[in-house]
């Protein structure tokens, strides 16, 4: 079972995968895909294997928006959303023009943040243990549901909330979290091993704001494994309804030693919540443009804000998460859910954003409510960011990056 700190080393590259969670949680080598037959596919499927013509990123466009999982989960908030969930809109080149798509390369590309505050937030009560959070181990990602208020006024269910700045009205709900793995999108070319995505619920028909983290392996993440620990139960209840209908045979060596460690795993009853990650960066600043979802439908109602500096997390940890997602089975029909392709990923490849308009916000726009109050300031002096951020690069649009009113790229000087 996870412990307080790693105690297994990084896999190596030629050692055989496994695939099943053992009692470090730690996989090996590279998973390979799965074969289809081995996988429950439903009408609104799709992976990430770039040579499947069928389902990968390339055949995204031909699948039935109303099929997705995408399209049901926000439904309900169609009157809400500015456009039509009904369309599929994967192939950006045709609706987008390849420039509202996502994921793309993070960076400044317009000298405009109108943002005046910091992201401010509330923690909730909600625990990871309540009756209505829902757990799930997607087929790309591990996802923490919370439930929906059907009025703002109401006090339960008691879910974090978040006052995103620019106008989208005072503590909005939390709806969910996605850990996603690798992350999909990339910062000034780097990429990251996982980002996690903060979505919250407006009513007013702009759409839907996404806080988004960037994770880097480094240090074991307290507060990450409290949430794994959630997730590995959720797993074992999925491996052993499947062991109890007689159709599991690989995992019969995990014995009654596993067991006894998931019996004596320790309830956390903490309110655990996502915004201890924003304090983990100890930055208020972020990215911020208008894209869309990151797989089928691709719909274009999200509203990214993604914090300059990354988390931590460690290798361990990292290799939990990919495990826990390409090793689960459906309970039912005991099929493994994973879409992930030959090399483990998960990721949606870069869209166009040659075109796209991502702003950057900076201490010059806003210091932190803390900073405010301890000196009397409201905003940095130019030339000073280093002072006052982590993060203190791309402060400004280059030559290369600035997109020009006619909406082409400007060349380097």
């Amino acid at each position: 079972s996870p412990t307080a700190s790693p105690t297994v080393s990084p896999p190596k590259n030629d050692e055989n995968p496994t695939l099943s969670p053992m009692n470090n949680l730690h996989p090996t080598g590279v998973i390979e895909k799965l074969p289809k037959d081995n996988i429950h596919i439903n009408p609104g499927y799709f992976n990430y294997d770039l040579t499947d013509e069928a389902y990968g990123p390339e055949a995204w466009g031909k699948i039935e928006a109303t099929d997705t999982d995408e399209y049901n989960y926000w439904k309900d908030l169609q009157e809400y959303l500015p456009v039509s969930l009904t369309e599929n809109t994967c192939n950006s080149a045709k609706f987008f023009n390849g420039n509202r798509a996502s994921p793309v390369d993070v960076r400044a590309t317009e000298d405009d943040c109108k943002e005046y505050h910091e992201i401010r937030t509330l923690d909730g009560s909600v625990t990871l243990q309540s009756n209505n959070v829902d757990l799930q181990i997607r087929p790309n990602m591990l996802r923490i549901s919370y439930p929906r208020r059907k009025n703002k006024k109401d006090l339960e269910p008691d879910v974090p909330t978040v006052d995103v700045p620019q106008g989208w009205g005072k503590f909005l709900d939390v709806v969910r979290v996605d850990f996603v793995c690798p992350a999909e999108h990339t910062l000034l070319g780097e990429k990251f091993d996982c980002e996690i995505r903060i979505y919250v619920i407006q009513k007013a028909g702009r759409g839907v704001p996404v806080i988004t983290l960037l994770a880097k392996v480094g240090k074991f993440n307290n507060h990450l494994q409290e949430a794994l620990d959630e997730f590995q139960k959720v797993w074992e209840s999925n491996d052993n309804a499947c062991q109890k209908s007689n159709r599991n045979l690989r995992s019969s060596q995990l014995g009654s030693k596993f067991d006894n460690e998931t019996n004596t795993r320790t309830l956390v009853t903490s309110n655990w919540n996502p915004w201890k990650f924003m304090q983990q960066t100890k930055s208020y600043w972020f990215y911020g443009y208008s894209g869309g979802l990151t797989e089928p439908p691709c719909s274009y109602f999200l509203h990214w804000r993604i914090i300059d500096t990354p988390i931590e997390l460690s290798e361990e940890q990292l290799q939990q998460m990919k495990q826990l997602i390409m090793t689960n089975r459906d309970p039912i029909n005991c099929k493994y859910t994973s879409v992930h392709n030959q090399y483990g990923s998960f990721a949606r490849p870069l869209q166009d954003s040659s075109r796209l308009l991502i702003h950057r916000c900076t201490c010059r726009e806003y210091l932190s409510d803390s900073l405010r109050d301890l000196t009397g300031l409201r905003t940095c002096p130019a030339g000073a960011e280093s002072l006052w951020m982590p993060n203190p690069r791309d402060l400004k649009p280059s030559a290369k990056n600035l997109i020009g009113t006619s909406g082409e790229q400007e060349e380097d000087p």
